[in-house]
């Protein structure tokens, strides 16, 4: 059975999934400055991740954008390349912009390399930015499953 996902969900959902990310390296770096107990900051992180999982599958897995980002052009249509070609390249400077401002910022506040939840979280957000895009500017995405 098929059924569309609203451009309004897919948008809430990109926005969740990503606040979730953010939400686990704060907890993390927070629960080391305040010197939270373990659980608190494994109960926190673990709520985070839940919620992140959730909103990924149903955002990226289950819509199939997922597998569309990540597949080789020659298995594209016309209209697939085109659309993940314009994917491409606003992600590719809103990545740039944020890793930049990342690194400025570590730089200036931490003047030290950056901690690796940052550097899994830029990983992250270089392979679900593509299809985060599409999410957010196509009209409808086909639930396939």
């Amino acid at each position: 059975m098929e059924h569309q996902i609203s451009k309004t969900d897919r948008r809430i959902g990109v926005i969740v999934n990503y606040l979730c990310v953010a939400a686990i390296g704060f907890l993390i770096h927070a629960g080391d400055v305040m010197a939270w107990s373990v659980v608190v900051r494994l109960v926190g992180v673990l709520a985070a991740l839940g919620v992140g999982l959730i909103t990924f599958i149903r955002v990226y897995w289950r819509t199939g954008l997922w597998k569309l980002a990540h597949a080789s052009y020659q298995k594209l249509d016309e209209r697939q390349v085109q659309l993940m070609y314009d994917s491409l390249s606003h992600s590719y400077g809103v990545f740039t912009i944020v890793c930049l401002v990342i690194v400025y910022l570590n730089a200036v506040i931490e003047r030290g390399p950056v901690p690796i939840v940052i550097a899994g979280s830029i990983l992250y957000l270089a392979h679900t930015l593509p299809a985060a895009v599409v999410a957010w500017t196509e009209k409808e995405v086909l639930i396939t499953g």
